[in-house]
Parts: C-alpha cells; sequence; structure tokens
C-alpha cells in the first residue's frame, strides 16, 4: 500500500512539472496574443471613436483630433466624425484644416444645421471676403435638387417612380375608357420625367461625394498665377482656408477659380479637395 501511494505521489509530481512546462512554454505566445488583441480593441473605430471624445471633453483637442483621424485612416467616415474632426481642428486655430473637414462632412450630410453653423463661423474667421457672384435662382434650384437626399434614397425614389410609371402605362393599355386611358398615359409620362430627374441627382450626388470639385486653401499664403509657370505674372492672392474650384491640371499646377469667377493657377500642394 505504501508503495503505490508513493507511486502517485511520483505520477502527480510528473504531472504537475510537465504541466508547468507546458503553461511556461505557452505564456509568452499567450501574452503577445493578449496583448494583440487588447491592441485591436483599442484601436478599433468605436473605441478610437470613444477615446476621441474624451479627449475633446477634457479639452485636449490635438489628442481629439489625433484619434478622430485615425478612424478616418483606417477608412471609415461619415459626417460625424468629419463634423468632429473639424471641431477638434477649430479649437486648435487650424481653420484650414477645419474648413475642410467641415466641407466634408457637408458633403455627407448636406442638411446638417450644425454643420452649416460650425462651418460660417470658421468662414468668418479666414482673411479673404471674397463676394460670389449670384446664381440665376432657377439655376441655384437645379443645383441644390441633388443635395436633397444621399445617393441611395435617389436610387429607392427613382425605383419606386418608375414602377408607378409602369403601373401607370399598363393601365393605359388595359384600360378601355377614353378619360381613364388618357389620366394614365400622362401619369406615366410624369413618373417616367420624375425617375429619370431621381437618376440623374443620384449620379451627380454620388459624384459630389467622390469628386467634389473643389478645395481648400492650406497654406498661410499664394500668389495665384496667370499660366502654369513660376515666371507668369502674380494675379491675386489668396490665403488660408479660402475655397477655390478646381477648373484644370498641368503637371503640379492646378486652374482655379473662386467665388467672383476670377481663374488663376496654383501649385497643388498648396491646397487640398474637399
Amino acid at each position: 500500500m505504501l508503495l503505490m501511494t508513493k507511486n502517485r505521489i511520483s505520477g502527480l509530481k510528473t504531472y504537475f512539472i510537465f504541466l508547468f512546462l507546458l503553461l511556461f512554454f505557452n505564456l509568452p505566445s499567450s501574452i503577445c496574443n493578449l496583448q494583440s488583441s487588447i491592441s485591436n480593441l483599442q484601436s478599433s473605430p468605436d473605441s478610437l471613436v470613444l477615446q476621441g471624445n474624451k479627449h475633446y471633453m477634457n479639452r485636449e483637442y490635438d489628442l481629439a483630433a489625433s484619434s478622430y483621424a485615425k478612424v478616418i485612416n483606417q477608412g471609415f467616415e461619415s459626417g460625424e466624425l468629419y463634423y468632429n474632426l473639424g471641431n477638434a481642428y477649430y479649437k486648435q486655430d487650424f481653420l484650414a484644416r477645419a474648413i475642410l473637414c467641415y466641407e466634408r462632412a457637408l458633403l455627407l450630410k448636406p442638411g446638417d444645421e450644425d454643420i452649416r453653423q460650425n462651418l460660417a463661423l470658421a468662414n468668418a474667421r479666414i482673411i479673404d471676403k471674397i463676394d460670389p457672384i449670384p446664381d440665376f435662382f432657377l439655376a441655384r434650384w437645379v443645383k441644390s435638387v441633388p443635395w436633397l437626399f444621399s445617393p441611395d434614397r435617389w436610387a429607392i425614389i427613382s425605383l419606386v417612380l418608375f414602377v408607378l410609371a409602369l403601373d401607370a402605362f399598363l393601365g393605359f393599355v388595359l384600360s378601355h375608357e377614353y378619360t381613364i386611358k388618357k389620366v394614365a398615359f400622362a401619369a406615366g409620362i410624369v413618373f417616367v420625367v420624375l425617375s429619370l430627374t431621381g437618376m440623374l441627382s443620384m449620379w451627380s450626388r454620388a459624384k459630389q461625394l467622390t469628386q467634389s470639385g473643389s478645395a481648400i486653401i492650406m497654406t498661410s499664403s499664394v500668389n495665384a498665377k496667370s499660366s502654369p509657370d513660376e515666371q507668369s505674372t502674380n494675379i491675386f492672392v489668396l490665403h488660408e482656408g479660402t475655397k477655390v474650384m478646381l477648373l484644370d491640371s498641368v503637371q503640379n499646377w492646378k486652374e482655379i477659380r473662386i467665388a467672383d469667377g476670377n481663374k488663376g493657377w496654383v501649385l497643388e500642394g498648396v491646397l487640398e479637395e474637399i
């Protein structure tokens, strides 16, 4: 009986030694996996946004901006995210960066009054005060239509209108009464026109999101040239935060137009496209 007890004790010692060695050699990899998991969790978009919000509330605006920028660099974009990043830049008096972020936020959420208000506040602080050329009211209305909804919403609206147009034309074909056929045909034409308008608005809105055609001057000041050449004549001066329209490009030069209609050429490094 004593011999069996000793054998059992010896077996338990061997088992625990083996278990200890197994844990010892696997511990570094387990720690690495744990650290990796923690790191991934801390760098997740939701976690970074929460960190950014916390830094912003603590008035650590540089850290807040860094957290929001990391989320964007990971490929995540939203109107709220650019709005928060713009606010963090604005608090640090980085007006050009703030305006750029507010403009990008407005592309994603065109109806947001908070974004418009903060953009107006930032624009009020820039040096250049350029009076825009007033648009004809009809042209202004046409330009504003795509901004009413997102591309996805426009796609749904167009599809619904197209289905209604098919129903109207079906009623025109199947009906035997002249009045109903006349109303159904007219309704079908109207729905087709509205559906095409929705499709054009969807295309225009999607293009605005991927290629806005406008940019923000990011340097303190820049001379706009008469041609894409350093030796050409200076025709006007622009300052940080001014919004310009992009017209053309030649090598590393960009042709721009400002709100009052004047045109010029600047190096592409002085601006960033919205």
